[in-house]
């Protein structure tokens, strides 16, 4: 336990990145976002994707920390077992946190600050913020803790394979969704598929999301525990 800790603590001197880029990124979008209401002076409601650079920062946070820490890491006998959970350990607190956060700011908008006064809806969306505050809460970890992962999974290839493993990898999602997208179209699944989607809410595609989720956790473990520093 002691060895994960230290895993974590190694994370978090870098706290700048982790912790005050991505509400800065965030926070600039709200405010470009506020200031153009404000100018059309409150009088069209305003949907807007800003929210998104949150889950994309994580997504890129997630790919490049292996390469960042892994090699000092293992250079100073850490285990690879002990860095992965120590690393799993990172992206659950700080997806807790920040989807702690982003509840809070959501309710804010919708109930305490009624779209900022100025119907700007950022934090609080259709869909995504339906149901309860609990329901709210558990989106937004399991899409956060997901876009680590799913960043986590090159960063792991990278380290294992180098480049070959990148080309080779980003090939073979390439050829999946070609394929996929061609026999789709040919044997007209489209429309099944996007009105499952369309059946679905939010919080059961956060269901949904969590086998994703241990898969990108399993095989960014089996990478890492081969791979060299």
């Amino acid at each position: 336990m002691n060895r994960i800790a230290n895993v974590l603590v190694m994370h978090s001197r870098d706290k700048f990145s982790l912790f005050a880029l991505p509400w800065t990124i965030v926070g600039s979008s709200f405010v470009i976002n506020l200031f153009i209401a404000l100018l059309l002076g409150g009088k069209t409601a305003i949907y807007t994707g800003g929210l998104s650079s949150i889950y994309i920062f994580t997504l890129v946070a997630g790919s490049i920390i292996v390469g960042g820490t892994f090699p000092f890491a293992v250079g100073f006998g850490v285990r690879r077992r002990d860095y992965f959970l120590g690393t799993l350990t990172l992206a659950v607190a700080i997806s807790a946190a920040w989807a702690i956060l982003l509840l809070l700011l959501s309710l804010i908008e919708a109930d305490v600050i009624k779209n900022w006064g100025v119907g700007l809806h950022f934090f609080h969306l259709p869909y995504f913020s339906n149901g309860s505050a609990v329901e709210q809460f558990w989106v937004y970890f399991v899409a956060m803790l997901f876009m680590f992962l799913l960043g986590l999974v090159p960063g792991s290839v990278y380290q294992r394979y180098r480049r070959t493993g990148m080309y080779v990898l980003f090939g073979a999602v390439g050829l999946v969704v070609s394929v996929f997208s061609l026999v789709s179209a040919y044997w007209d699944w489209w429309g099944t598929i996007f009105g499952w989607f369309a059946r679905q809410t939010a919080i059961d595609l956060a269901w949904w999301t969590v086998p994703l989720i241990a898969l990108c956790a399993l095989a960014s473990y089996t990478l890492l525990r081969r791979a060299t520093a």
